[in-house]
């Protein structure tokens, strides 16, 4: 037996139907939305912030992309006036992802420039050229410089050509100065003794040139002269210093010679006086030998004397002249 099947009424539907195609949308665009912040770095990364002063915030916004050699590593989170400052300058706070971190030293710059015409968008740039010895961390300044696009260089092209306008209205009124009598410049400049003084001063110049190229001439020649006479002035020191060395050898041998002879003198004096010692000895035993025969010869003349008296020998001792000898002796 076949079951009826029961009529569906769409009208009925519709609203449900309208409310989950609205769901479907929102959770797409929701999807849409977070994908695409998260690309732009917006969501989902880990940031830090850095600060830098600059002179001018034109063209510059929430947002503006900060990059490194054209890669986007930040955003322009805040502008306001720099606190503390001149107002002539602008502090920003940038908004940099974390994983840049080490690329920014101290010695990084910040510029502002364009991105990739003279017409498209500013953007900021951060230069990491120079190799810094600190990373900068979080809340530390980067330090800035000129921007470097076409605002700029016509900027710097003005103040040039200012400069050039001051330059020239000095230059005119120096003009008019040298051109008029009453000035001190223009009475010196127009007045014929200065050209006077001028030609007198060149001729005493020259005549000063021509001292002087005269008294090098004769400097020449003198070195000239000088080096003829050298060779022989050296073998004359030379000849003489030959003969002074073998005068030197001949007073060292003839002090050897001498030396010698001191010592030969002295070795014969030291044998004359022993010489003479030796005669001193010689001269002192015989005189106490001549003193000692003379007490011998004493003594036996008192001996002989006595013995004369004894009365028994009186008669038997010869007289003096009868023995001459003794006599002459005596």
């Amino acid at each position: 037996m076949l079951k009826i099947l029961r009529y569906v009424d769409w009208s009925e539907l519709s609203g449900l139907l309208v409310g989950a195609a609205l769901a479907v949308v929102l959770c797409s665009a929701t999807l849409i939305s977070v994908l695409y912040l998260q690309r732009e770095g917006i969501i989902g990364k880990k940031e830090y912030t850095l600060y830098s002063n600059i002179g001018s915030a034109q063209g510059l916004s929430k947002g503006t992309k900060v990059q490194i050699n054209g890669v986007n590593v930040g955003r322009v989170e805040d502008i306001s006036l720099a606190d503390g400052v001149s107002i002539s300058f602008v502090k920003l706070k940038l908004a940099i992802d974390t994983e840049y971190k080490n690329w920014i030293t101290d010695k990084s710059v910040l510029f502002v420039t364009r991105d990739q015409n003279i017409i498209s968008e500013r953007v900021i740039n951060i230069d990491i050229s120079q190799k810094g010895d600190k990373v900068l961390d979080d809340g530390n300044y980067l330090t800035s410089i000129r921007a470097q696009d076409i605002e700029s260089v016509l900027t710097a092209a003005t103040e040039i050509l200012d400069e050039i306008r001051v330059l020239v209205k000095v230059a005119d009124t120096l003009l008019g100065k040298l051109g008029d009598t009453n000035s001190t410049i223009g009475a010196l400049l127009n007045s014929r003794a200065l050209y006077d003084n001028l030609g007198s001063t060149v001729v005493e110049v020259n005549n000063l040139l021509g001292d002087a190229t005269d008294l090098m001439t004769n400097v020449g020649y003198m070195f000239d002269k000088m080096n003829d006479a050298m060779p022989k002035a050296m073998a004359f020191a030379d000849t003489l210093s030959s003969g002074v060395m073998g005068l030197m050898e001949n007073l060292d041998n003839l002090t050897g010679r001498a030396n010698t002879l001191i010592n030969s003198l002295d070795t014969t004096m030291g044998r004359v006086g022993g010489m003479v010692e030796n005669l001193n000895s010689v001269v002192g035993a015989t005189g106490n030998i001549i003193s000692e025969g003379s007490q011998v010869i004493n003594k036996t003349d008192g001996f002989v004397d006595g013995v004369s008296r004894i009365w028994f020998v009186r008669n038997k001792i010869p007289r003096k002249d009868t023995i001459p000898l003794l006599e002459d002796a005596w």
